[in-house]
């Protein structure tokens, strides 16, 4: 019996072997779960995702800055010019008249007789008819304009349309030429397409422009031709009755005659001057056509290239600053009274400034 009971004594573990084996299994069972928690909690369930920066969705350019830039802007400088000189001239024109000398010089005699003319009384009849007629070819021009106008901007637009797409193609190669690994002379073959559809573009806009101008005359033209020549055939007439009358008047009288011979030589500087004043005005009106034209050209140009930025920067809207008022746009549609600012200035918080990036397109032009 005791040596069976020291046999068992060695066969069963000390209690100390027992709580230390005990202790160590509890650590291990421990670490494993705070092992499982941080293994479940970086990588079967993500970080949330950080809240993307908010990016401006407004583009904003100075467009005095970009006009500049712009290749045809010196030329639209020199027709502003050209159109202030010709405002002068008829400012001058205008201004001719009540200091000049008598080109005709007689006795002084009683200014009575000429009072009495029946060639003083219908002078004013004779210039107001040309100018009703000046009036009159004004309205024609206007309504016809406002008639067809309409049908010449849809030719303009389809002209427009049909070099618009291939020249934004070639412009956004030349772009991102590096990214399609263009050659110099495939970059070289490119620039040259796209300046030989812009020239072809803008030769055929001129001739489109060029063709309307020669339409509107023409109309004009064939229903004031007839009034004008019936006009100076009336006011030949009229001329000739009033001479008549005067001399009639005179009595032969040498102090008389000159008298009325200054009265006619008046007469005919009025017509001259009317004359030339009605040319001025026809240069006044055609430079500001040309004037007109350019700028939408220009301004053509500038839409084009923002639309190509707003499209890369993901822009909803692009302002130039300073932009055209609504009532001068309005004004341009019906011109009344005092014809209001063109442009005002427009202020963005938090738009994206992108004149430097519009400049560099203009010049790429």
């Amino acid at each position: 019996m005791a040596e069976e009971k020291k046999a068992e004594q060695a066969a069963s573990p000390r209690p100390g072997k027992r709580k230390r084996a005990v202790l160590v299994g509890t650590l291990t069972a421990i670490l494993l779960v705070a092992l499982g928690a941080w293994l479940l909690r970086t990588v079967l369930m993500p970080k949330p995702a950080a809240a993307p920066e908010t990016a401006s969705s407004i583009g904003m350019m100075d467009l005095e800055t970009v006009l500049k830039a712009h290749p045809s802007y010196d030329q639209l400088q020199q027709l502003e010019k050209e159109k202030q000189a010709i405002l002068l001239e008829l400012e001058d024109l205008d201004a001719i008249g009540d200091e000049q000398e008598p080109t005709w010089q007689g006795p002084q005699l009683d200014s009575k007789p000429f009072d009495d003319s029946v060639w003083q009384k219908n002078a004013q009849a004779v210039i107001g008819g040309r100018s009703q007629l000046e009036r009159e070819r004004k309205s024609l021009r206007k309504s016809y304009e406002e008639k067809h106008g309409a049908a010449y901007e849809a030719r303009k637009d389809a002209l427009d349309g049909e070099y618009r797409n291939a020249i934004l193609n070639l412009q956004l190669k030349l772009d991102n030429r590096d990214a399609m690994r263009l050659s110099d002379e495939e970059v070289s073959s490119i620039e040259e397409q796209l300046g030989s559809l812009k020239q072809e573009r803008g030769y055929r806009q001129w001739q489109l422009y060029q063709s309307w101008q020669r339409e509107i005359d023409r109309y004009v033209s064939s229903i004031m031709d007839p009034k004008i020549e019936a006009w100076k055939a009336q006011a030949k007439m009229v001329h000739d009755q009033q001479a008549s009358a005067a001399l009639a008047k005179q009595s032969g009288a040498q102090a008389r005659d000159t008298q009325t011979m200054q009265a006619y030589v008046d007469q005919m500087d009025a017509a001259q001057k009317e004359q030339l004043r009605l040319g001025k005005e026809k240069a006044l009106q055609d430079k500001q056509d040309e004037l007109d034209a350019l700028e939408s050209h220009i301004l053509n140009d500038i839409a084009g290239r923002a639309a190509k930025l707003a499209i890369l920067h993901h822009f909803t809207l692009v302002f130039a600053t300073p932009a055209r008022t609504i009532p001068s746009l309005l004004y341009e549609k019906m011109p009344f009274g005092v014809r209001p600012e063109q442009y005002q200035d427009v202020v963005s918080v938090d738009g994206t400034d992108i004149t430097d990036e519009m400049v560099e397109e203009m010049q790429n032009l």
